[in-house]
C-alpha cells in the first residue's frame, strides 16, 4: 500500500507563513490609507492636463489664458474624462492656498526631456509653491528651486 503524506510537510508552513506575511506587507494589509491629495495639487494637476491635452492636438502651446480656457470649453466630456481633468474649469486655474490664480507659461511646447516648470503657485503657502514640471511632475518647491526650474 502506498504511502500517503500531508500536502505540506511541516517544514513547509514556515515558507507559507512567510509569504502570508509578505502578501499582506505589499497589499497593505492592516496599513495606513495613502494620504489625500491636496486640492491645490488636485487643480494643478489638471490643469496641466489641460495643458498638455493642448500640446497634443495642437502641436504648441496656447498663446493666452483666454485661449486656453476656449479650448477647455471645446473639450466634450468624454475627452474632458480621457484627460482626467473633470467637468469644472473654473476654479483649476486659481490656487485654494493662495486664492491667486496659477502662473501659467504661454506659448511652449511641453517638452519632457527637459525639466521646466509650465505651471506653478503665485505665491503658495508656508514658502512653498506647487508646480507641474515639463517631465510631468507635480512638486512643492521653494523660491529658489522654483527659479533653477523656470530657466
Amino acid at each position: 500500500m502506498a504511502r500517503m503524506r500531508p500536502a505540506l510537510g511541516v517544514g513547509h508552513w514556515g515558507v507559507v507563513v512567510a509569504l502570508a506575511l509578505l502578501c499582506c506587507h505589499l497589499i497593505g494589509c492592516g496599513g495606513a490609507a495613502a494620504p489625500a491629495l491636496d486640492d491645490a495639487e488636485v487643480r494643478i494637476g489638471k490643469l496641466f492636463r489641460l495643458y498638455q491635452a493642448y500640446v497634443q492636438k495642437n502641436q504648441k502651446g496656447p498663446p493666452n489664458e483666454e485661449a486656453f480656457r476656449e479650448f477647455g470649453k471645446k473639450l466634450s466630456s468624454k475627452e474632458r474624462e480621457d484627460y482626467s481633468i473633470g467637468e469644472d474649469l473654473e476654479t483649476i486655474f486659481t490656487s485654494p492656498r493662495d486664492n491667486q490664480k496659477f502662473v501659467v507659461k504661454y506659448n511652449i511646447k511641453i517638452d519632457p526631456a527637459q525639466n521646466r516648470a509650465v505651471i506653478w503657485e503665485a505665491t503658495g503657502q508656508g514658502g512653498m509653491r506647487y508646480v507641474a514640471l515639463s517631465i510631468g511632475y507635480i512638486v512643492q518647491y521653494s523660491e529658489q528651486q522654483l527659479k533653477e526650474v523656470q530657466k
